[in-house]
């Protein structure tokens, strides 16, 4: 992907915005999940960033991610992926709960900047061990506090407590929020979408250009061409 925007960059923001698209509902098709944790393999950061050498995605500078995320909320406004904080575990291939997103207010364009901004921006799709929060009693603590107890079936020490980065969770809670209790699913129209309009418009795009590389992995000439 990085070879491909290191092209791009000479041509023109559409071409982009449609590689995004693309490359985004690839990602998250249903072949073998139906839902993606939505970490940061697919909350993708590309390198060749021109625009920008800030790679993250709360910058006032126009970047590549920062598109890349805007991107993300044309698809989930119409209707092509939806995100959820809850998942039946034994009933791997349902992705359409009363507590996804798309129903979390009565204005959708609400509920996304409340995710972009709570989730992308704050960059919960990559929390770390040490970010977690625990949750004892009815009162939190941090990883570092949180009392512990000795399991005597592990023979190692356990938290009281439970972990919310991989606990269910509400829209209403965002410091709860991590990559693994955050998915996204393409949905039915988002597949169809894909499979009759996107994919096919990408494949003769950009079925005539190829790219030569070294050893390396450096570039060393481009072959053929985007077909408009």
């Amino acid at each position: 992907m990085d070879l491909l925007l290191d092209y791009l960059q000479h041509t023109t923001k559409a071409d982009i915005l449609f590689v995004f698209e693309y490359v985004f509902l690839k990602i998250v098709d249903d072949e073998f999940f139906a839902r993606h944790e939505l970490d940061s393999n697919i909350i993708q950061k590309y390198y060749s960033d021109t625009l920008g050498n800030d790679f993250s995605p709360n910058t006032p500078n126009p970047t590549y991610i920062s598109e890349y995320i805007n991107v993300i909320g044309q698809l989930f406004l119409a209707g092509y992926i939806d995100f959820g904080s809850y998942c039946d575990n034994d009933d791997r291939d349902t992705i359409d709960y009363p507590s996804n997103l798309s129903y979390y207010k009565e204005d959708k364009y609400q509920a996304w900047i409340h995710f972009r901004d709570n989730f992308f921006y704050t960059g919960a799709y990559n929390k770390g061990y040490d970010e977690d929060i625990m949750i004892y009693n009815g009162k939190e603590y941090s990883v570092q506090d949180c009392p512990t107890y000795f399991n005597t079936q592990t023979n190692n020490r356990t938290y009281c407590g439970y972990s919310t980065m991989y606990s269910d969770t509400s829209w209403d809670t965002p410091k709860y929020w991590s990559q693994y209790n955050i998915w996204v699913a393409r949905t039915p129209k988002g597949t169809k979408y894909f499979n009759e309009i996107l994919a096919p418009r990408f494949y003769n795009k950009y079925k005539d250009l190829e790219v030569e590389i070294d050893d390396k992995g450096n570039i060393v000439r481009w072959i053929g061409q985007i077909n408009r």
